[in-house]
């Protein structure tokens, strides 16, 4: 199989998974069947990266990036829950700092553990996903992914 179409493949994925992210935060509850619909469409989208991150050749920051969707990953086989909602818990407290920050609702990845296993891995998770929003994650690492140099067929 050519590389151009695991590329093709984690791309349909981000998109299919932006598209259900945004759906779910449109919804007003939260259900099983949400977290189950969350879980495949982040699930997949992760999946099709690293599918891509085994053919290129990835040092430095870019690599270290990378290294932080390994331990999702990794993660991911041991907890359903690698993904959370983040609700703004609303209302105004005074006094009132400018400029204004108001969070989102939004899907993030969640708190994890070093299991003592992947001790650089983690510590990229820490630094570069833990927290943040998926869908802007997935896109950078797509974008480094697509302008790496494909070193494996």
């Amino acid at each position: 199989m050519e590389v151009k179409h695991f590329s093709y493949s984690m791309e349909k994925s981000f998109v299919y998974m932006t598209k259900e992210i945004k759906e779910i935060l449109n919804m007003s509850c939260y259900s099983e069947e949400e977290r189950n619909r969350l879980f495949y469409a982040c699930g997949t989208c992760l999946h099709w990266i690293l599918d891509v991150a085994e053919r290129v050749e990835l040092t430095g920051e870019e690599g270290r990036y990378m290294s932080a969707f390994r331990f999702a990953n990794n993660s991911l086989k041991h907890d359903a829950e690698l993904f959370e909602m983040v609700v703004p818990t609303g209302g105004i407290s005074f006094p009132i700092v400018f400029p204004l920050e108001i969070e989102k609702k939004e899907i993030r990845w969640k708190k994890l553990y070093d299991n003592g296993k992947y001790e650089k891995q983690f510590r990229n998770y820490e630094k570069y996903l833990k927290g943040k929003p998926v869908i802007e994650t997935c896109k950078r690492a797509i974008e480094i992914l697509n302008a790496a140099e494909i070193t494996k067929e």
